[in-house]
């Protein structure tokens, strides 16, 4: 970059009019939802979903100590993503931008414990089966939430962010 580029005033202006549009678009897409509660409440209803049926089918392939082992495996992951959700959503909407990402490290911090907590539980106490018990865990905490990300929302479908595959 040379000084005729800092010293142009019409290049900073016009970077200036793009940042602006950007900080606006930001603002548009960032802007709170009262439908988001919900989507968070559907992903763990699938993540619930995820568990029964991986459950039934220990129960069908081994016996009850797998079926239930995988259960609880599951039923872990979903407690811990509606704890997430709930505070995030707990957070006053006039927040500052800092408070909210405090809050944020804190129930993940707070999460990361407590998840930690019920399979320290799980195993010593309740005597879990080790495979199905992290099979049903993964199941419900990575790949259904990786699958969920793949479905376009109905906000990406309004404003045309929706990928056309035909």
């Amino acid at each position: 970059m040379n000084n005729s580029d800092l010293s142009s005033p019409s290049k900073s202006e016009s970077q200036f009019s793009e940042a602006d549009s950007v900080n606006q678009a930001a603002r548009h897409v960032m802007q709170p939802s009262k439908t988001q509660p919900s989507v968070l409440l559907k992903l763990a209803l699938l993540q619930l979903f995820g568990t029964a049926v991986f459950s039934i089918a220990m129960l069908i392939c081994f016996d009850a100590r797998e079926a239930l082992s995988a259960l609880f495996g599951g039923v872990i992951a979903v407690i811990g993503s509606l704890y997430s959700a709930s505070r995030l959503f707990s957070t006053k909407p006039n927040a500052v931008a800092a408070e909210i990402l405090i809050r944020f490290y804190v129930s993940v911090v707070l999460k990361f414990i407590f998840t930690l907590a019920m399979m320290a539980i799980c195993l010593i106490v309740l005597k879990v089966s080790l495979l199905p018990f992290i099979i049903a865990y993964l199941i419900s905490a990575v790949i259904i939430n990786c699958l969920v990300l793949l479905v376009p929302s109905k906000l990406d479908v309004v404003e045309g962010r929706s990928e056309d595959h035909s």
